[in-house]
């Protein structure tokens, strides 16, 4: 499945994929399909854009993905403004409200609380 979605994608301009928990492998995603779906696609070339629609850790464990964003939701509002963002209609801003660890963990920050980026 993650072969061929793969495929597809790299057919596309760009792919917007959500993710949800993509940190935890051990209750939420034990296979780990949410990481390998995402490095495919961004094996593929083209440009993805990765959504984490719960928290913002997923980045930690999603290398070679540049284009990231944590709408902290996955309700209705948080999906419009989602859409939105992505169509330039708004400029999505914020800063964390928590320190990003790296995947390996042991102290080491990823992104400082408070850390943020707007378009």
């Amino acid at each position: 499945m993650i072969t061929a979605t793969a495929a597809e994608a790299a057919k596309h301009d760009l792919t917007v994929v959500l993710v949800n928990k993509a940190w935890d492998t051990i209750v939420t995603d034990p296979r780990g399909t949410q990481q390998r779906l995402v490095a495919a696609l961004v094996a593929t070339g083209k440009p993805v854009v990765v959504v984490a629609v719960r928290d913002p850790y997923d980045i930690a464990y999603l290398p070679g993905v540049t284009t990231y964003l944590a709408t902290y939701s996955y309700t209705r509002a948080a999906m419009d403004a989602l859409v939105r963002s992505l169509h330039g209609e708004l400029s999505p801003r914020g800063r964390l409200p928590v320190t990003i660890p790296t995947a390996e963990g042991a102290g080491t920050v990823l992104y400082p609380y408070g850390h943020g980026l707007t378009w």
